[in-house]
């Protein structure tokens, strides 16, 4: 298999432009490709393996934007530019994307640079919390947010890479490290009257582009979404075609060459013979393998059965990157958002409510400026656990919490009904649980705050 580079931190969004992209503009060389067709699918099936590992997020991605600002029989469709607003708290339907918070209301948008910079105007706000987490192409994040711009709000000019012009004045210039990009914004509610003040900051946020470039309609047909390994290197001949690579990904994507990636033509499956089809496909399945497998390692154990999850700083890690975005999509940076995720108990076996019953005793609930929440799903689907409660999280804010006279709250995670005020229902399955710390104060970032370990509570 190949080997992929962990070297330095590309370039990020809001840094001057880098230098013009020469993953889509040099001309491929021919690459040699041994005729010994053992050693052949050798070549190829490593090249496919390091393809899938750098292009998951730029792929899981992709299906997102189709959808969106391609698909016109899609129920989600808004063309390019355009928001489509969220309007209730994610629940076990959530589709969008796996892993959802329903904490905030979730706006999302797809922005196309090709025709120039779009202009995107963030109003002034009493909101708990806010943030327009914007990702490049390849899942890389970054954020308008009230951590990062205030609740003053404000307008930006979000520029492809290597623009050089000017911005009018009052509106401040934001570097984009792809032509595509994704935003994913998320508004703070839990009452009524959170949700009808969240409601209205979505619609006071504005995307003013080009004329008609939030109309695809005239652009070259792009690839449909398909399952496996080429319908993979299809989107992902596509995307590296239309977006480029980042700073320092040259050498790693001129090797898809062989594969039929960013060649001279776009990526044609007839082109293949039966060892490099085979080959691919093997690639392909190993690398899905690895990542499948890999998602109960996301972050730094935290010696309780938690997870202390390590997002958005990803430099040229790409299997974290894989393995990040394969688990849900939308992943921020833990300045933004310090969460922890927990599969086991602290005795280190698997959460599950048909064996057990479990206890998370908060002694010192999280440290944040904004809130705090613990959210349980269900990890046979990544999906939030349906109950009859329509509860899906405990936070400060829910209604009837318990909290002990010295500031602790224990919540009851089990099948079983509870204490309706502290109990998080749970599947009578295999579950996990995540908090997430929005403002996380110094002791989150430091690691001088650590969840406590999940007690399993025995019948």
């Amino acid at each position: 298999m190949g080997l992929l580079c962990a070297c330095a931190q590309p370039t990020r969004a809001s840094e001057p432009p880098p230098p013009a992209d020469s993953c889509r503009t040099a001309a491929p060389s021919v690459d040699l490709l041994p005729r010994d067709p053992a050693s052949r699918g050798e070549l190829l099936r490593a090249a496919a393996f390091d393809a899938t590992i750098y292009g998951m997020p730029a792929v899981l991605q992709y299906e997102q934007l189709y959808r969106q600002a391609w698909d016109r029989t899609s129920a989600s469709y808004t063309g390019f530019n355009r928001f489509r607003h969220e309007r209730t708290l994610a629940g076990p339907d959530y589709a969008t994307f796996r892993v959802p918070n329903s904490d905030t209301l979730y706006s999302t948008a797809w922005i196309d640079l090709g025709r120039g910079p779009v202009e995107i105007d963030i109003p002034p706000t009493t909101l708990r919390y806010f943030t327009l987490n914007i990702f490049d192409i390849f899942g890389n994040p970054d954020n308008l947010s009230n951590r990062t711009i205030g609740f003053k709000g404000g307008r930006f000019l979000l520029v492809p890479p290597g623009w050089d012009g000017s911005a009018p004045a009052g509106v401040q210039v934001w570097h984009a490290g792809t032509v595509q990009l994704w935003i994913l914004m998320r508004a703070f509610a839990q009452s009524d009257a959170e949700t009808v003040a969240a409601r209205a900051f979505q619609d006071q946020v504005r995307i003013i582009a080009p004329a008609a470039s939030g109309d695809a309609a005239a652009d070259p047909a792009p690839p449909m979404p398909r399952a496996g390994a080429l319908g993979f290197l299809a989107v992902l001949d596509h995307v590296l075609r239309v977006n480029g690579c980042l700073p320092g990904e040259e050498a790693l994507v001129s090797r898809f060459h062989t594969l039929g990636v960013m060649g001279r033509k776009a990526f044609d499956p007839a082109a293949l013979d039966a060892t490099a089809l085979a080959a691919i496909d093997s690639g392909y399945q190993l690398a899905s393998t690895l990542i499948g497998r890999s998602k109960s390692q996301l972050g730094m154990p935290a010696g309780t059965g938690w997870m202390k999850v390590e997002k958005g700083h990803y430099g040229y890690d790409y299997v974290r990157r894989a393995v990040t975005n394969a688990a849900g999509l939308g992943a921020n940076v833990r300045e933004e958002n310090a969460s922890y995720t927990a599969f086991v108990d602290g005795d280190g076996k698997a959460l599950d409510g048909a064996t057990a019953r479990y206890r998370l005793k908060l002694t010192t609930p999280p440290p944040v400026d904004a809130f705090w929440s613990v959210t349980l799903y269900d990890a046979r689907t990544f999906a939030l656990y349906p109950n009859a409660l329509h509860r899906y999280l405990i936070s400060d804010r829910t209604a009837g919490l318990r909290v002990d006279a010295d500031g602790a709250i224990e919540i009851a995670m089990q099948h079983e009904p509870a204490s309706q005020g502290n109990w998080l229902p749970a599947p009578s399955g295999p579950f996990f649980v995540v908090i997430r710390a929005y403002g996380p104060q110094p002791p989150m970032l430091t690691g001088q705050w650590l969840p406590p370990a999940i007690a399993a509570i025995k019948p």
